[in-house]
């Protein structure tokens, strides 16, 4: 039996415009709990689970078949993508998380050598491009 995730850990997700389906479920499941932090683009909106269902020979359509619903808020992503908490382009949403997560380190560290440590990780990450 493994031990549960500490729940006063933070959890930051990244996402994407090319985020999409079980990856958003994760994501939105997560955000309901207010169990993360959400970072980057809205994702790209597929909540349904479809089928492929030939029509013609030359005709396809893709059938939902569920329906993906919270039972927190009662509702999906479809079509909508899961909103980040913090919106930032895909390519600086790594960065933009490591400076919240270190931000969020030096504020709870009360050993000075591992909060010198960290502070000076920060300033190295903000000086870069």
């Amino acid at each position: 039996n493994a031990p549960r995730y500490d729940k006063n850990k933070k959890v930051y997700i990244l996402t994407s415009k090319q985020t999409f389906s079980a990856a958003e479920g994760f994501t939105y499941t997560l955000q309901g709990l207010k169990r993360s932090t959400t970072i980057g683009e809205v994702s790209g909106g597929g909540a349904h689970p479809v089928d492929d269902v030939r029509l013609h020979p030359h005709f396809m359509a893709a059938i939902p078949y569920g329906r993906s619903i919270s039972p927190i808020t009662k509702t999906n992503w479809e079509g909508v993508g899961v909103v980040p908490e913090i919106k930032v382009e895909a390519e600086k949403a790594l960065k933009t998380a490591h400076v919240l997560a270190l931000n969020n380190l030096i504020a709870v560290e009360k050993d000075p050598g591992k909060r010198e440590n960290l502070t000076s990780t920060l300033k190295k990450l903000q000086s870069t491009n």
